[in-house]
């Protein structure tokens, strides 16, 4: 993953390694939601957070499509 950000006016690039596990974090993501639907607990992102994550995932595909930083407008709730 690269992350596309200025630094001191200048356009910069950090490569960002992603975390390798054996049945891979998206895996783990889903199986923590299955997990606390089934036993009655909490979700594992607080349903107040859902809409922030969102416009902050959405942010992060703009700038690997367009190759540069972008604005994130988080949304009032």
């Amino acid at each position: 993953m690269i992350l596309y950000h200025d630094i001191c006016g200048e356009q910069a690039q950090t490569v960002i390694p992603l975390v390798q596990t054996r049945k891979g974090l998206f895996d783990m993501k889903i199986r923590s939601f299955i997990d606390a639907a089934r036993n009655g607990l909490p979700a594992p992102v607080p349903t107040s957070q859902i809409l922030y994550n969102q416009a902050i995932i959405d942010g992060i595909n703009k700038s690997a499509k367009l190759g540069h930083e972008v604005e994130i407008v988080i949304p009032e709730i």
